[in-house]
């Protein structure tokens, strides 16, 4: 089992927090491990204005593992601040870049309209701007509530925030499964889900109010779990046109396991007080190895609110749109069943976490500036056990990538474009791959609009991809796949659709990030068998073929005919690559030998 650190994670539950969570067993003891989770979130522009990104806030740099690169605004950048002792700050930060006149490259619309939750695939479409986005990152450890906010021009060509957003993260944590004793049945490992409200603005919207901002959640789980890997890009709604998508369920039913409830913090509650957190029932992960995952929609509180700011509406009617009940509220009694206490729908949480997690990469790095301090950004993603990666390609003077971190720092001393590979692996998790393209910009200059496309060979060690690199809307991109020998090259995906089966792929770039994975398979004929006499007394010639790809069998047979054919146990001295298999002297006068694919 894998500690906290080993794991993907994303806008969680601190370590400190565990404690406060119910006890899944009465009378037993049980460690608990406070993990994060991947998550990605549709949001509606509610600010009423144009947005030009979205900004997070309150985690530390090294701890973002992905981040998610494929919406208007690409990939976001990334600043750490460390001035507060014992509270680091850190800054995810998606922003359109400007044209040559000066306007704004990349927008949010606002909507012409309520936006419904069956309409949220389209949060990740970027040819549709409808009034909302789609955003998400991952953490490697818990963090607490965070800040979310659009961001809106000031009137100057300045970015500034335009207002908080009320989409909550879910923070996770995983209890280890507990072995039978006399007269007691063992109990699977388990997950919590738990919600909070996001962080409350540094200066009070209303000040004096004894309650933050309230808002409805409907909570939603899937009601079976599978091993299969859930990426950040998977976690996405679900199209009702398309009974294939990929989406948050990760192929499983789900049911909603909390029709209503009102999300809000009393700020004089160190746990937020009655509606501060919404704990969901524990999961059982009865292999061990289950992916849970999670959905939360988010509705407008349009309900009463008493003089303290405390939203008095705790339940909805069988409309879904009118409260229930009857309450005395500053001193007047409301029938709530003739109130309107849902208002518009403003987004969805979905949320991913797996215990066993592996090895990864993330997607693309951030871009820099020119003798501006890049700030710290892990690139490997690591799972069960220490990893080592290698580097091949040049950084900019004065940045440094950490094989054994997986970090990537430094204050960069020159311009310009520079790409690299990084390949890490574990001994346990397939080795991983993948081009990238830092982009550093001229100091006090921004980089014109342009988006990147970055490719990785699937298995790593198969082949090799070329062609990344960053490009204007509208450019043609050729890129091109290579197979290792051994391999042969089946097909280009983007997000597991196939775009292409020839090597060389050309396209035009569009408005949006692509990541291309060059898929191989071992060829169908092998390497060659190398037989050389042998001058070794006792040895009458020795047989040689390559260890990549792995897999291939020697077999042997005395006479060549079906069913003759074993696999051989002949002893094996592998070196430089290579196989080496001897056959003693004096050697059968007749013996053949083929290797087998796996």
């Amino acid at each position: 089992m894998k500690t906290p650190a080993a794991l993907h994670q994303s806008l969680g539950l601190p370590l400190l927090h565990a404690a406060c969570l119910l006890p899944l067993l009465t009378g037993s003891a049980r460690a608990s491990i406070a993990y994060g989770s991947i998550n990605n979130f549709d949001t509606v522009n509610d600010t009423g204005s144009e947005c030009h990104g979205f900004e997070i806030e309150d985690c530390r740099s090294t701890d973002v593992s992905h981040t998610y690169n494929y919406n208007h605004y690409g990939t976001p950048k990334i600043s750490q601040d460390d001035t507060i002792v014992g509270h680091p700050k850190c800054v995810i930060r998606w922003e359109s870049r400007k044209n040559p006149d000066g306007s704004w490259a990349s927008y949010t619309a606002i909507p012409s309209g309520p936006i419904s939750p069956t309409n949220g695939h389209q949060f990740t479409d970027p040819n549709v701007n409808f009034g909302g986005e789609h955003f998400g990152v991952g953490y490697r450890l818990a963090v607490g509530a965070i800040r979310y906010n659009w961001l809106v021009d000031d009137g100057s060509g300045n970015l500034i925030r335009g207002g908080a957003v009320q989409v909550s993260t879910p923070s996770f944590t995983y209890y280890p499964p507990i072995p039978p004793a006399i007269g007691i049945p063992a109990v699977p490992a388990q997950v919590q889900a738990v919600i909070e409200p996001p962080e409350p603005p540094e200066v009070p919207e209303v000040p004096g109010l004894e309650f933050g901002p309230a808002v409805w959640v409907k909570e939603i789980r899937t009601t079976t779990h599978n091993s299969e890997k859930v990426e950040l890009r998977d976690l996405i709604s679900d199209d009702p046109n398309d009974p294939d998508d990929v989406n948050w369920r990760n192929g499983e039913p789900d049911e909603v396991e909390v029709e209503w409830q009102i999300l809000q913090r009393e700020f004089s509650k160190p746990d937020g007080g009655n509606n501060g957190r919404l704990v969901a029932a524990p999961e059982n992960l009865d292999n061990g190895d289950e992916v849970v995952t999670r959905r939360y929609e988010f509705y407008e509180y349009l309900g009463p609110i008493d003089e303290n700011g405390e939203a008095k509406a705790s339940s909805v009617g069988p409309d879904d749109i009118h409260g229930e009940g009857i309450k005395t509220i500053n001193g007047e009694e409301v029938d709530l069943s003739t109130v309107i206490v849902v208002g518009e729908y403003k987004g969805a949480q979905m949320a991913a976490v797996d215990v066993e997690g592996g090895l990864g990469l993330i997607d693309h790095v951030s871009e820099g500036e020119i003798d501006v301090p890049y700030t710290d950004r892990r690139l490997v993603v690591e799972g069960s056990l220490p990893f080592m990666a290698t580097i091949e390609g040049a950084l900019p003077v004065g940045m440094e990538f950490d094989t054994l971190t997986g970090i990537l720092s430094g204050t960069p001393e020159g311009s310009g474009e520079f790409p690299f590979v990084v390949t890490a692996g574990d001994g346990a998790s397939p080795p991983v791959k993948k081009n990238y393209v830092l982009m550093i910009a001229e100091a006090g200059a921004a980089l014109p609009p342009s988006y990147v496309v970055d490719t990785m060979p699937q298995p790593a060690e198969a082949g090799s991809t070329s062609g990344s690199g960053s490009f204007a809307p509208a450019g043609e991109v050729t890129v091109l796949a290579t197979p290792a020998p051994g391999y042969r090259f089946v097909n280009w995906t983007d997000n597991g659709e196939v775009v292409g089966t020839r090597g060389s792929l050309t396209f035009t770039m569009g408005d949006v990030n692509r990541s291309l994975t060059a898929h191989f398979v071992i060829a169908d004929v092998p390497t060659p068998l190398t037989i050389t006499p042998a001058t070794t007394p006792g040895v009458a010639f020795s047989m040689e073929w390559s260890m990549l790809p792995t897999g291939w069998v020697l077999e042997e047979s005395p006479d060549m005919s079906p069913g003759s054919w074993i696999d051989s146990t002949r002893p094996d001295a592998p070196h430089d690559g290579l196989h080496h298999v001897e056959m003693p002297s004096p050697a059968p006068a007749q013996r053949f030998f083929r290797l087998k694919k796996p």
